[in-house]
């Protein structure tokens, strides 16, 4: 295994180089990566900064529910749900529609709210992908010699 040098951890797999050049989930789904990913966008001011910090509030919930049982977890699902809401509110790229239904889903049922988050995060992936393009232009220029 080749290792190449990188900012954050002095090396860069060529298997994980090649991963994350694939597809933004294996950038979203490895640590390092997604240090790189969100150093990158703050350093360029991009947009994908805030959305990708709304990702990862949708993506720790729904993980944080994953092994548990719901109805035990409804309040906690709840008062994250709506710092979510509120976050997303001042994101870019998110529409009017999305932002209503947000609201409206607040006062749901924890399986309905969940539904909606899963939802979100599916969106803020989206709106991430024009950014992720140009990270990994970046990262094959930087790290393929």
């Amino acid at each position: 295994m080749s290792c190449m040098p990188c900012g954050d951890c002095n090396s860069i797999s060529k298997e994980d180089l090649d991963r994350w050049t694939n597809s933004l989930k294996h950038v979203l789904a490895n640590q390092t990566a997604l240090t790189m990913f969100q150093t990158y966008l703050k350093q360029c001011k991009l947009d994908s900064a805030e959305i990708l910090e709304l990702w990862k509030m949708c993506d720790c919930l729904l993980h944080y529910v994953h092994n548990k049982k719901i109805d035990n977890e409804s309040l906690k699902i709840k008062t994250d749900y709506d710092a979510i809401v509120e976050f997303a509110k001042e994101i870019e790229g998110l529409t009017e529609h999305q932002l209503r239904r947000l609201e409206e889903t607040k006062n749901s049922s924890t399986k309905k709210i969940l539904a909606r988050v899963e939802k979100l995060r599916q969106s803020a992936y989206e709106l991430m992908k024009n950014d992720y393009s140009l990270f990994r232009k970046k990262l094959l220029k930087d790290y393929t010699k």
